[in-house]
């Protein structure tokens, strides 16, 4: 009965990897063909960031910089080094926490 459960979660692994890769280069692939028919293939979004920084006595520091426009990809995957349209339009107002407290090697 093991065998047989055992057999089965491989195929389905596999099935599920295959599936996974298919996807993966028809996206690929259409969007070569959208860069091949100079169709809408790049765009351009305009990112806010912000920086939190928290301090040593526990309160938190905000800090804005001048939006800038990131450039992305019309696709459903990040594909060329550059992020999907769709993920940075939802990610527009970006925020990353600074942490001012010494770096360690070891955790404490």
């Amino acid at each position: 009965m093991g065998h047989r459960i055992r057999t089965w979660l491989k195929r389905a692994v596999m099935v599920a990897a295959l599936i996974a890769a298919i996807v993966w280069i028809s996206d690929w692939l259409l969007l070569r063909l959208k860069i091949a028919r100079d169709r809408n293939a790049f765009g351009s979004v305009e990112v806010h960031y912000r920086y939190a920084l928290h301090l040593k006595n526990k309160r938190i520091e905000q800090y804005t910089a001048k939006p800038r426009m990131q450039e992305c990809v019309h696709s459903a995957f990040p594909h060329m080094n550059e992020s999907p349209c769709w993920y940075l339009e939802r990610h527009a107002n970006d925020v990353q926490e600074l942490d001012s407290a010494p770096w360690h090697f070891y955790y404490q």
